[in-house]
Parts: C-alpha cells; structure tokens; sequence
C-alpha cells in the first residue's frame, strides 16, 4: 500500500459516522438518512399489498362473474 492509499484510507476511515449514544437523544446524519429511508421502504412494501390485495379481490370477482356467465350459458 502507498502512502496515498493509506492516507485515504485513514481519511475514510475518520468520516465514518458514529452514534452519539443511545441515552443522549441524538443520531448522526446517516441514521437519521438510514431510518427515512427504512420508513420509506416500509410504506412501499405496505402500498405494495394493499395493491396486490385488492388486484386478488378484483380478480375473484371476474372469476365468479365468469363462472355465472358458464352456469347461464349451460342452462340454455
């Protein structure tokens, strides 16, 4: 390793952030980052069932209406 290596190495090494503590009340910019985008993941996951929750309903009912346009046209 060359000194340049080893000094960005050292750099990257001290921009690490750190938490301040779990008593203190206070989190870096990067958890606060990491959270957000935890929520926002959360709500894209949560959107994404309902969407397909209701895709399912949708499609149960194209089914029935399926089956009872079969039943109807047996009957004649």
């Amino acid at each position: 390793m060359n000194s340049v290596q080893a000094e960005s190495k050292k750099e990257s090494i001290e921009a690490k952030a750190e938490p301040m503590g779990k008593g203190k009340g206070r989190e870096t910019l990067v958890d606060a980052v990491f959270d957000l985008g935890l929520s926002w993941a959360e709500f894209g996951v949560s959107q994404g069932k309902q969407a397909l929750t209701q895709s399912a309903k949708t499609l149960e009912r194209a089914a029935k209406s399926l089956d009872d346009l079969q039943r109807r046209l047996r009957k004649d």
